[in-house]
């Protein structure tokens, strides 16, 4: 799930992708900070990136979104526990209401916002951890700049 298609007419597709790398870093960083003291546990793993979200014909990328992600490992905690504070802490975040679904061997709590998708997923037989990711909009790149944004590396959110 992310972020619609935001076609830059004559816009900074520059500004707002970092804009989102800030915004999606700002907001993993916060729901694994958060989670850490409510389960209780330990975040790792924060870090993003930018990924291609559209394709351009022959080949290419179109466009592209930021993603960012953490871990929390919550050895105190199990189960369904692990997910039981989340719909309240992103509500609490002014997230919306998120939306729960099963996945492969676990649980999803996810919820759109105006800027990024927002989901935290538990899968017990991995473990007891969550993972936090937050996916900015898909945003329309020049042709010649597709590398540019793809061969950035991956961001310490720490």
């Amino acid at each position: 799930m992310s972020g619609g298609n935001d076609g830059d007419e004559g816009g900074d597709h520059a500004a707002r992708l970092e804009a989102d790398r800030t915004s999606a870093g700002r907001v993993a960083r916060t729901l694994a900070t958060r989670l850490s003291v409510e389960l209780p546990g330990r975040a790792s793993g924060q870090q993003g990136s930018f990924r291609g979200c559209r394709e351009r014909f022959p080949e290419g990328v179109a466009a592209v979104e930021y993603v960012a992600s953490a871990r929390v490992d919550a050895p105190a905690a199990g189960g369904d526990d692990l997910m039981e504070p989340v719909p309240a802490l992103l509500s609490s975040l002014g997230y919306g209401d998120p939306v729960a679904s099963e996945v492969p061997g676990g649980r999803r709590w996810a919820v759109d916002a105006d800027e990024f998708s927002v989901s935290v997923t538990t899968r017990p037989a991995a473990g007891p951890f969550v993972l936090v990711s937050v996916i900015g909009a898909c945003r329309d790149i020049p042709a010649d700049e597709q590398d540019v944004w793809l061969d950035r590396g991956v961001d310490d959110l720490t």
